[in-house]
């Protein structure tokens, strides 16, 4: 999925430069190139601010993809696109299962610290039933099994180890990965879309100041 973020207020920026009737053309091509650079920047700092994902992610590119388009201030655009992520990108804890008991949190929304699922130590009972199911020999009752931690199958260290999974029936195989929310909806959400703009604008007009100023002396 993607979300496309635009300069709002394009107008009192062009008001502005018309008011200087000799503005260079230098001063608006310096003011987009700091859009290009800085926006991206700008954007991931109020998203980290209500989302428990690291800025560093976000502007890395870890979690999704920016692509920045647009030669004036009308037509420029960042359009994030990304997958809906894992709780391993929100702090979750336990990164690996513990032996016995052990709860799932994350923090989706930062200030928020969320409990995903309780994993329990198996009784001698339960572990002769999970052989006798794994063996075929038992009958399963239960329609879904608790949220927790399993392998991904990941060779190389450096990659996650890790990540939640649910059994969302009595069928064994069907395992499905537990999931949150995606760059692209952390972008675009009430929480942040309104900051976003306010830091855009804002900071573009500091910057515009700024060219006006070195390439003008106003």
């Amino acid at each position: 999925m993607g979300i496309t973020v635009q300069i709002s207020d394009v107008q009192a920026l062009r008001r502005k430069l018309k008011a200087l009737e000799k503005a260079p053309q230098k001063v608006i091509n310096s003011t987009i190139g700091d859009m290009k650079k800085r926006v991206p920047g700008w954007i991931a700092t109020e998203v980290s601010q209500k989302y428990g994902v690291k800025k560093a992610e976000i502007t890395g590119q870890k979690i999704g993809r920016v692509r920045v388009r647009g030669e004036s201030l009308e037509n420029v655009q960042i359009t994030y696109t990304g997958r809906v992520l894992t709780p391993t990108h929100f702090s979750m804890s336990p990164t690996a299962p513990k032996d016995g008991s052990y709860t799932l949190k994350a923090t989706i929304i930062k200030g928020q610290r969320s409990t995903m699922g309780k994993v329990k130590k198996m009784t001698k009972k339960q572990r002769a039933a999970l052989g006798k199911n794994f063996r075929g020999e038992g009958t399963r009752s239960s329609d879904h099994s608790p949220i927790m931690l399993m392998h991904t199958g990941a060779g190389s260290v450096d990659k996650t180890q890790y990540i939640p999974f649910q059994r969302k029936s009595k069928n064994r195989s069907d395992v499905q990965a537990i999931k949150t929310i995606s760059l692209p909806q952390m972008v675009s959400s009430e929480r942040t879309a309104l900051n976003i703009q306010k830091a855009i604008d804002e900071n573009l007009e500091k910057r515009l100041d700024h060219y006006m100023n070195r390439y003008m002396g106003s």
